[in-house]
């Protein structure tokens, strides 16, 4: 029996003939057909780079991941605000990797992050691409087949950078699939555990890709099938560190979700906003004429993989391995119409399509898949013409195009730097001012907004630890704007340990539907007794401050305020993490005399966090 050409040497399979394996010639390496299967992966992966360059760019919520990176370069922990222990970053890995970038180079972190974003998922479709041939490979001939859809959805583009995980979401989804479809019986146990060990940082990639960890290890167990000692060793290797982060995150945070998970309800459901979230991507990018080919290829991969002879031959294609990325992409996809999608336009449903199109990126030649591929390359060709219009408005019914508006708001197209956003953005000159004119004040300053979105100053508290806090409608370049010892008030609850256990009481666009209103903002923060001038224009009166001033020192919104503020003893690390479940669950009325109501008369308030819209 002969190795498939281009499938490489391999170590021998016990109970194999001897001689049945052999390395190919090198006339068969280098023939047309395997420089044809380079140029599948290499002409895609250019043309990818040259796209996400073209839309190079970073968004305000990639910038909130910036501050926290200045604070832990300054020495003051992964924190949004010196001391409150608040996690206001959803891409941990990413996280750290920026603040890794920016220590070593010294180099603003905007212009790393878009840098790296644009490497990490260019380097992530060529991986898949290989993967996808690698998998392949032994039918022959190859045609492009999913992947032209990555070169028409313009989305796929702009999220290789905008400063946000998308990047590294890409390269850890292409890395762990060329993995997979390297996974062989036979294989040196240190190389199982490895590939083991990336498919364990999905949930530290970004938490959902919790489900894709799931598949993907199956898969390789199916594999592989080890003994159950290997079976052990092989959740370990892909478990510890997911594990070993979410202990500290319990005992240094006091909660075991990043808090934006907490802020935008990510155990709630809406259907019907997720279906509309879906259609709002598939339709503008004529994805829907593609959806039936796409999905008979992918059927017609799963029958012939099923119809091969059933042996252990290395470089066999396994039926597991086909079907991991595609159960992974259902079930992504599938949690991100229950729980309404997201606000920015089409980004979170990305990395549930790039999955159910990995093992369809190319496809064996035959005449079926032949036709399917000229199909699919006319459509793309037509895709990118002027016969589709480009779809750059501002917002639909149900998301928002961010790249659009920052770009006009800014005024450049390729906003890479944090200075592009602090000294361009539309809502900040004003802002910078009072800034400035706060810091210089012998006294605390409050800058909030009034319900017109215009900026005023208040006296706070003389007892405050903070010289100066300011309410941020647009966190990013809020936080960004802001001195590392100013306190930047979340409006939405991305970092605010306060807004985002309000109870979600109504519906909006995902991320903003819980607004931290002026009198909890003033209670905390403001003078005993606000002037009456400022009350009218924050919206609240004498009587929501004081109560909601009394809530915050009750019950379980006092003990919660005490987890993210408290001296980080060893104490206090244990009570965090004994009461990080139930503080994660805990949500409290957004009316003042409501919440002062049940949590000082020792009730909860707001109830658990399973909520259907």
């Amino acid at each position: 029996m002969r190795t498939p050409a281009g499938s490489g040497t391999v170590p021998s399979v016990p109970g194999q003939r001897a001689g049945s394996v052999r390395p190919p010639a090198a006339a068969e390496r280098l023939g047309p057909v395997h420089w044809w299967h380079a140029a599948l992966v290499a002409v895609p992966a250019a043309a990818l780079f040259v796209l996400g360059y073209r839309r190079r760019w970073i968004c305000d919520d990639g910038l909130i991941y910036l501050r926290p990176v200045r604070q832990i370069l300054a020495g003051n922990g992964p924190v949004f605000n010196v001391g409150e222990r608040a996690e206001s970053s959803t891409g941990t890995l990413w996280q750290w990797l920026l603040a890794l970038a920016t220590w070593v180079t010294g180099e603003d972190p905007a212009f790393l992050a878009v840098g790296l974003g644009l490497v990490l998922s260019t380097a992530g479709f060529g991986l898949a691409l290989y993967a996808t041939c690698r998998l392949h490979r032994s039918a022959g001939l190859l045609l492009p087949g999913g992947v032209c859809v990555l070169l028409a959805v313009p989305p796929f583009w702009s999220y290789m950078t905008s400063g946000l995980e998308s990047g590294l979401g890409a390269f850890w989804t292409g890395l762990s699939w060329w993995l997979l479809t390297g996974t062989r019986r036979g294989q040196d146990a240190r190389v199982t555990y490895a590939a083991a060990l990336v498919f364990g940082l999905g949930p530290l990639v970004r938490p959902d890709l919790a489900v894709v960890t799931g598949c993907f290890l199956a898969a390789q167990w199916w594999v592989l099938r080890p003994s159950g000692r290997g079976t052990a060793a092989m959740l370990g290797s892909a478990g510890a560190l997911p594990f070993a982060y979410e202990v500290f995150r319990a005992g240094y945070y006091g909660i075991l979700v990043p808090l934006p998970a907490i802020a935008k309800e990510a155990s709630a459901s809406d259907w019907s906003r997720g279906a509309g979230y879906v259609q709002e991507t598939l339709g503008p990018y004529w994805l829907w004429p593609v959806v039936p080919v796409l999905g008979a290829l992918a059927v017609l991969l799963v029958r012939r993989t099923r119809g091969q002879r059933r042996d252990r031959v290395p470089g066999r294609a396994s039926l597991a391995v086909l079907l991991a990325p595609f159960a992974a992409g259902l079930l992504l996809a599938g949690y991100v119409v229950r729980v309404g999608g997201d606000y920015m336009h089409a980004r979170m449903i990305l990395p549930a399509l790039l999955l159910l199109l990995l093992p369809v990126l190319v496809v064996p030649a035959n005449r079926f898949t032949g036709a399917a591929s000229a199909l699919l390359v006319v459509w793309l060709c037509a895709a990118v013409s002027p016969l589709r219009t480009p779809f750059d408005v501002r917002s639909t019914p149900g998301s928002f195009n961010v790249r659009s508006s920052d770009v006009e708001g800014l005024g450049d197209h390729n906003p890479v730097r944090t200075a592009t956003w602090v000294d361009n953005w539309p809502a900040l000159p004003e802002g910078r001012r009072m800034l400035a004119e706060a810091a210089r004040s012998p006294r605390p300053t409050l800058l909030y907004f009034d319900g017109e979105r215009r900026l005023h100053a208040t006296p706070m508290r003389a007892d405050s630890p903070y010289h100066v806090v300011i309410v941020g409608r647009h966190l990013g370049v809020t936080g960004a704007a802001a001195p590392l010892d100013a306190y930047v008030n979340d409006a939405w609850g991305l970092a605010s340990p306060i807004g985002a256990h309000l109870t979600l009481e109504r519906w909006s666009w995902p991320g903003h539907e819980k607004f931290l209103r002026n009198h909890w903002v003033f209670a905390e923060w403001a003078a005993d007794r606000p002037p009456a001038r400022d009350l009218r224009r924050a919206g609240a009166s004498q009587e929501t401050v004081g109560a909601a001033r009394a809530a915050l020192g009750c019950g379980r919104l006092a003990e919660l305020r005490e987890s993210v503020r408290a001296p980080l003893t060893a104490e206090r690390f244990w009570r965090n993490l004994t009461g990080a479940y139930q503080r994660t669950q805990f949500r409290f009325a957004r009316w003042p005399a409501a919440a002062e109501q049940a949590l000082c008369d020792g009730r909860s308030a707001g109830g658990r966090s399973g909520l259907t819209r």
